[in-house]
């Protein structure tokens, strides 16, 4: 796995049931990724596949990949200002794009970092959103003219929104540094 910053990286405490708690570096934007899918995995072996699969031991792997992602998650909206991407107040008269593009941060991260796409997925999940964060920033300052102004309204609108969700869940993340 390729660092590509100094950041400190942390080690996530995951409490997993019936196992207990492991601890887990970060991983690459590969293996991160493919967590995602290992999200909704549970789901469909238990409808699935509930006979034919030792249900504790694909319980407990499932969980560990939902556990160690959301700490990483959480461990991002922790520190939103240097690994999140700005997110400004959707404005009303903005017309609704049909067609997505999927791999803009890439591209964004590529282009800024001068990688490769297959480069990419194998950089640190925490430098990865540090570089995309960055990139971001950067892009708006040198293509906005009210730069300064956008990019706070933006800082306000993402500790507005952290905030609120902290107060609909109540719970605390175990995050060592390490």
């Amino acid at each position: 796995m390729t660092e590509l910053t100094a950041i400190t990286k942390p080690v996530f405490m995951v409490d997993v049931p019936m196992i207990g708690k492991i601890s887990c570096r970060t991983c690459s934007v590969s293996d991160y990724r493919k967590l995602r899918f290992l999200r909704e995995l549970r789901d469909i072996l238990e409808r699935v596949c509930v006979e034919d699969i030792p249900k504790t031991l694909r319980t407990s792997e499932i969980m560990w990949a939902k556990l160690y992602r959301d700490a990483i998650d959480d461990y991002v909206k922790q520190n939103m200002d240097a690994l999140m991407i700005p997110q400004g107040v959707k404005d009303d008269d903005t017309e609704e794009q049909l067609f997505r593009i999927y791999t803009t941060e890439e591209k964004l991260v590529a282009d800024y970092a001068h990688l490769s796409f297959i480069e990419i997925l194998d950089i640190d999940i925490i430098d990865y959103k540090l570089i995309a964060a960055d990139a971001y920033k950067h892009m708006i300052m040198t293509n906005k003219t009210d730069a300064v102004e956008y990019l706070n309204g933006c800082w306000l609108n993402m500790h507005e929104i952290c905030s609120a969700e902290k107060l609909k869940q109540g719970s605390e993340i175990i995050i060592s540094e390490g």
